[in-house]
C-alpha cells in the first residue's frame, strides 16, 4: 500500500499527527471478502495502519442500506483487524441539511453530520459493476453518506433518468471533497453488480487526490470509454475534477493486460433514453428494450426487504410470491442490489440484447 501512495507524497501528505481520521470502505451489506462485495478488509487494515503510523485516529465509518454498521464489520471480516489496532466504528446516524450553490441541479441534501466532523476523509472504494450507474468507484462510494433508507428516495427522485442520480453523486463527492480517494481492485466485481455480480481477479489498486480522475483511469482500464461513466461526464461539464484524459497523468507500476477486452458490464447498460415525456417510442422502449428486474420466485426467501425498500412501492406479495408491478417499477434496480439471496434477476428484452449486438 506504501508504494501506491509514494507517488502522491505517501501518507504524510494527507494526515497530521492528531488527525481524526475517517475510513469510508464500501459496506453495501455484510459479505465475506471473497464475494467481492465490499472494500478488502486487508486494504482497509494496510491504509488504517499507516493512518496510525502517521499520528492519526482512524474511525470507520459508513451507513449500510441493510443492516447495522457493527453487524456488517463483523460479517464482512473487519473486526478481527479492528480489534488488534484498537479502531471505532463510526456509524452515520444524524441527518444535516447541506446547501450547494445557484446553478446546482439540487439546492440542498441531507448528508451524513459525522462525516463532516472529521479531519481528513479517505474514500476506499470497491471495483464493481452497478446496475443502474454501471461501475460504482471511487465518486459513488461517497454515496454511503446518504443514511440508510434516504438512499431509496434518491433513486425515486431520479426514476429512470440516470444523470439526475449521477448528477446527486457528484454533488455529494464536490460537498465531501475526501482527501484521497482509493480503489479497491485486486479482486473486483463484473456483470450484474454491485451485490449480485461475478467476482474477478483484476489485480490493481488505484489511489488519487481527485476521485473523478481517478475514476476515468479505472474505466479505462477496464476497456471503456469514459462516456459510459455518466458521474464522470456530469463532473466534467460542471468542472468538478477532471475527466480528460489529456490532463491526466498517470504513475506507478508498469500495467500489463490492459486495457481489458472483456470485462462483463451489467445487462441493465443497452440504450441510454431520456424518460422525460409519455410517448408511444418511450412506451415501446419500456416493453421492449429497457431492462428490467424479475423475482424469482424458487430463489426467493419472501423476506420482504425488497418490497420495503422499492423507491416506487412497486413490490407486493400475491398469493405468496414477491410480485413486482412493471406500471409502478422504475428500473432503480435497488431490489436486485439488496437481495441477499440473488432471487432477483435482471431480464434484458430480445430487441435490447440486438441493440446491445450491434452498438458493440
Amino acid at each position: 500500500m506504501e508504494s501506491v501512495l509514494a507517488d502522491l507524497g505517501g501518507i504524510a501528505a494527507f494526515v497530521r499527527p492528531g488527525d481524526k481520521v475517517l475510513l469510508k470502505p464500501n459496506l453495501l451489506k455484510a459479505a465475506g471478502p471473497s464475494e467481492a462485495v465490499v472494500t478488502h478488509p486487508a486494504l482497509v487494515e494496510a491504509v488504517a495502519s499507516m493512518v496510525i503510523d502517521a499520528g492519526g485516529s482512524v474511525f470507520i465509518g459508513d451507513s449500510p442500506p441493510l443492516g447495522n454498521l457493527a453487524r456488517v464489520l463483523a460479517k464482512s471480516g473487519y473486526d478481527p483487524f479492528m480489534k488488534r489496532l484498537g479502531l471505532t466504528p463510526a456509524p452515520f446516524l444524524e441527518k444535516l441539511r447541506v446547501e450547494f450553490p445557484e446553478g446546482r441541479l439540487f439546492r440542498c441534501m441531507d448528508l451524513s453530520r459525522e462525516i463532516f466532523e472529521f479531519d481528513t476523509v479517505i474514500n476506499l472504494a470497491k471495483l464493481k459493476t452497478h446496475t443502474q450507474m454501471v461501475l460504482t468507484l471511487a465518486v459513488k462510494n461517497l454515496f454511503g453518506s446518504v443514511i440508510g433508507t434516504d438512499k431509496a428516495s434518491w433513486h425515486m427522485r431520479a426514476g429512470r433518468d440516470f444523470d439526475t442520480f449521477a448528477t446527486a453523486l457528484v454533488q455529494i463527492y464536490d460537498k465531501i471533497r475526501p482527501a484521497l480517494s482509493i480503489v479497491d481492485g485486486i479482486l473486483a466485481m463484473e456483470g450484474n453488480g454491485p451485490n449480485s455480480g461475478d467476482p474477478r481477479p483484476v489485480g490493481i489498486i488505484g489511489a488519487s487526490t481527485d476521485a473523478v480522475a481517478l475514476d476515468a483511469v479505472i474505466c479505462a482500464l477496464l476497456g471503456f470509454d469514459t462516456d459510459v461513466l455518466r458521474t464522470c461526464v456530469i463532473a466534467h461539464e460542471h468542472g468538478i475534477g477532471m475527466a480528460d484524459f489529456a490532463h491526466i497523468r498517470v504513475v506507478g507500476d508498469e500495467l500489463h493486460g490492459f486495457p481489458l477486452r472483456d470485462f462483463k458490464l451489467p445487462k441493465s447498460v443497452t440504450v441510454t433514453w431520456n424518460f422525460s415525456h409519455w410517448n408511444p417510442i418511450r412506451r415501446f422502449m419500456e416493453n421492449h428494450v429497457i431492462t428490467k428486474p424479475r423475482i424469482d420466485s424458487a430463489e426467493c426467501l419472501n423476506c420482504g426487504i425488497c418490497a420495503s425498500h422499492c423507491p416506487p412501492g412497486a413490490i407486493s406479495e400475491e398469493d405468496g410470491a414477491m410480485v413486482i408491478d412493471r406500471k409502478k417499477c422504475i428500473s432503480c434496480f435497488c431490489c436486485h442490489e439488496l437481495c441477499s439471496n440473488r432471487a432477483v434477476r435482471i431480464v434484458q428484452p430480445f430487441f435490447g440484447k440486438f441493440l446491445s449486438l450491434i452498438s458493440r
